[in-house]
């Protein structure tokens, strides 16, 4: 499952992790990842000591022609606008983020995280290395979901940005365990220097005070989900496609 749904599993009652367990095992995942675009352009920046400016700008006008593209598919379209939002809300937020400072390079690609018996896919879209050899990795967050402005009602609002924060805390643990995985071979691991930039939120999520915690939670949470996975029955969305 992705490290997304494991996080967002993690804060949910039972009857919302019923839903997580479902879908991952029984949908489909998409062939383009979504918002990968604005994904590539935000990394190439952050991992440019200069932070040129202009790299976001070639993007954003790579994207806004193939938003009016009439050749390309209606969800291709909509897709180069999303990521068009989603590079305009990083650049709006970008001094709230604070990454601006920090030491950011490309991060390689890695074998998935296996926790006991289940395979968590999660992928840093930057690492962070430090003088005295520590690394730590970053993950920028564009999805919508959940998705605070969304809500009408202020204490909804206020509920679903707490469950975004939550998720973001459970995937700092989750970047600390996959570097833990490499044995060594990007450097010792930090949880000081893993982070979770969250562009809708406009917030960074460093490691939280009760983090050691979360990584029990994380791990006893693989293990509930190893039990429950060949219980799992398609519902009927999926046996009606």
């Amino acid at each position: 499952m992705s490290a997304n749904a494991l996080a967002q599993y993690l804060v949910l009652r039972s009857d919302g992790q019923e839903t997580i367990l479902h879908n991952a095992r029984f949908s489909r995942p998409p062939i383009v990842t979504a918002n990968g675009d604005a994904i590539r352009g935000l990394s190439a920046y952050n991992c440019d000591p200069r932070r040129d400016i202009a790299t976001l700008v070639r993007v954003k006008d790579a994207l806004d022609t193939k938003s009016r593209n009439a050749d390309l598919k209606p969800s291709q379209r909509e897709e180069a606008r999303r990521c068009i939002e989603a590079i305009e809300l990083f650049e709006r937020h970008e001094n709230a983020l604070g990454m601006r400072g920090m030491p950011l390079q490309e991060c390689p690609r890695l074998a998935p995280l296996v926790i006991g018996t289940v395979t968590v896919s999660i992928k840093p879209h930057v690492l962070v290395r430090s003088a005295d050899g520590r690394v730590g990795a970053g993950i920028i967050r564009v999805a919508k979901t959940p998705d605070p402005d969304a809500c009408k009602r202020e204490i909804t609002r206020e509920r679903r940005g707490e469950e975004r924060r939550e998720m973001n805390r459970y995937t700092v643990a989750l970047l600390q365990l996959l570097l833990e995985a490499q044995d060594g071979a990007l450097g010792v691991p930090s949880r000081d220097l893993c982070f979770v930039a969250d562009i809708r939120l406009g917030e960074r999520t460093d490691a939280a005070s009760d983090h050691d915690v979360r990584i029990r939670d994380v791990r006893g949470a693989c293990a509930q989900i190893a039990r429950h996975w060949p219980l799992i029955t398609p519902r009927n969305s999926v046996l009606n496609r």
